[in-house]
C-alpha cells in the first residue's frame, strides 16, 4: 500500500489543518479513493524556534526517530507540517531512503502556479524560521526577496500570535497575525507567505490584508505536493 507518512505533532492543530487540506486536495468520489495516511503526531518534540536561537539540534534526534518509524510501517515519502523543523531538512533526508517533502519548494510551486515568479514577498512565520532564513535562502534563488516583520512586530504580533493558536485562543491569535500582515501588506508585497502551519488556521486563502494582495497558504501548497506525489506514483 503506497502511503503518505505525516510527521506532525508540531503542533497539533496544525498537523489536523495538514491533513484536512490533503483530504480537500484529493480528487476523490469515495472512500477508496484518498491518501492512505501514517501519522506520527507526538506533541513533545522539543521547541523547535528555541532549539534555532539556542545554537541546538535537539529536535533532531525526535524527527529522525519519527521519521524511521513511518518509514517502517510503510510511509513511501514524508510531509513535516511545521515550517520551522525544516531547518533539519537536509540532515532528515539523508537520514532515510525515502523522499522527503520540503515545505518551501512546495511553496515555490504554488506561487508560481499564481504566476508570481519574482518579486517582494512578505513573510510570516516563527522567529526560528525567520532567523534560520528556512525561506528566504530557497526563495532568493528563484528570484523571490523575502520581507520579515520587524523585530518589535516579529515579537508583538506574529510570535504572540502564534502562541494563542497553540493556545487554543484562535480569535486573539487572528487579531494579532492580521495586524502583523497588514503592516507587510504596506511594504509593497506581491503576497504573504504564511510559513508557520499555526497561521493558516486562521488566516484564509479567502481573505485578504489588503491592498490587493492575497495569502500564500504553505500548509495547503504542502498538502498539493503530497497528493500530486501519492497520484504521480499509482
Amino acid at each position: 500500500m503506497r502511503a503518505l507518512g505525516i510527521l506532525g505533532g508540531m503542533g497539533p492543530l496544525a498537523t489536523v489543518d495538514f491533513m484536512t487540506k490533503v483530504i480537500e486536495a484529493t480528487p476523490a468520489e469515495r472512500d477508496q479513493d484518498h491518501i492512505p495516511l501514517l501519522v506520527h503526531a507526538v506533541p513533545q518534540v522539543p521547541d523547535r524556534a528555541e532549539a534555532i536561537l539556542n545554537g541546538t539540534d535537539e529536535p533532531l534526534e525526535w524527527l529522525v526517530r519519527g521519521a524511521g518509524m513511518l518509514r517502517l510501517s510503510g510511509a513511501g515519502a514524508i510531509a513535516i507540517p511545521c515550517n520551522t523543523a525544516h531547518f533539519w531538512y537536509d540532515q532528515l533526508a539523508a537520514s532515510i531512503d525515502i523522499p522527503v517533502l520540503h515545505i518551501v519548494d512546495a511553496a515555490a510551486d504554488a506561487l508560481s502556479a499564481q504566476g508570481i515568479t519574482n518579486g517582494r514577498l512578505g513573510l510570516m512565520g516563527t522567529v526560528g524560521t525567520v532567523a534560520a532564513g528556512i525561506y528566504q535562502k530557497r526563495f532568493e534563488t528563484l528570484g523571490y526577496d523575502c520581507l520579515a516583520p520587524d523585530e518589535t512586530e516579529q515579537a508583538r504580533y506574529v510570535t504572540a500570535g502564534i502562541s494563542e493558536i497553540k493556545a487554543g485562543r484562535l480569535d486573539a491569535g487572528r487579531d494579532l497575525l492580521e495586524t502583523a500582515a497588514r503592516h507587510l501588506a504596506e511594504r509593497d508585497c506581491r503576497a504573504i507567505v504564511l510559513g508557520c502551519t499555526e497561521i493558516p488556521i486562521v488566516l484564509t486563502r479567502e481573505m485578504s490584508p489588503g491592498g490587493g494582495i492575497g495569502y500564500l497558504d504553505a500548509t495547503d501548497a504542502l498538502a498539493r505536493a503530497s497528493v500530486d506525489w501519492y497520484f504521480s506514483g499509482r
